[in-house]
């Protein structure tokens, strides 16, 4: 098993946009918004193996004067800047997802998502995916977020048992965590699941996925 340090869980769960972005362009982002994107690097490409997925991180976004951050796990959880995000990402590409159904994100749940962001700030990255309140992965902070300040689950669970783990790089990367005893009944909740999920539809998307061989 690797350290902490290791920036390939920025990506699992963890490039100048081609127009302008979401919040500036045709499209206004929203607070409560999801934002995903393909990001970069071997680890990367073993996620996305992983998850049948290039959607290897995501955010939430709340405004500030006006101004969109994205609110991301990434060790420690922090606030940046969305065209800041969208830079960290592949060829700019970013899709911005929305609840179908915006009845639930009343002021008061609002508050709430934000006051529960809060609490996590500066909390460090979880590495090994585990559902607890020590460490936490970008996919866990967005379903938190939801869950605790609007009671809405947004993204399925899965286990490690549920995902593809056939390829070389996922392999690989579970190999060098987990040994020989991956954990194969931990649930989990990734990019992937969020994106995939029906209660939300997408607003916005810049660009193409990144394709990866």
């Amino acid at each position: 098993m690797i350290t902490r340090s290791s920036l390939f869980v920025l990506a699992f769960f963890g490039c100048m946009p081609q127009r302008p972005p979401s919040g500036q362009g045709a499209t206004a982002l929203q607070d409560g918004d999801i934002v995903f994107q393909c990001t970069d690097g071997p680890q990367c490409e073993a996620i996305a193996q992983a998850t049948r997925s290039p959607y290897t991180h995501c955010g939430i976004v709340f405004l500030q004067d006006g101004a969109p951050f994205v609110w991301e796990a990434v060790g420690p959880v922090r606030k940046v800047p969305y065209a800041e995000w969208v830079r960290h990402g592949m060829g700019g590409h970013v899709v911005v997802k929305r609840l179908r159904d915006p009845a639930p994100l009343t002021p008061e749940h609002l508050a709430a998502m934000r006051a529960e962001g809060e609490r996590e700030m500066g909390r460090p990255y979880d590495i090994y995916f585990d559902l607890d309140d020590e460490r936490i992965y970008c996919s866990e902070l967005v379903q938190k977020v939801y869950e605790r300040g609007a009671d809405l689950r947004i993204g399925a669970l899965e286990r490690f048992r549920d995902m593809d783990l056939t390829g070389e790089a996922a392999r690989h990367i579970l190999d060098e965590r987990f040994g020989t005893t991956i954990p194969a009944d931990r649930q989990v909740v990734t990019p992937a699941a969020l994106f995939r999920s029906p209660l939300l539809f997408t607003v916005d998307s810049i660009g193409a996925p990144a394709r990866r061989p």
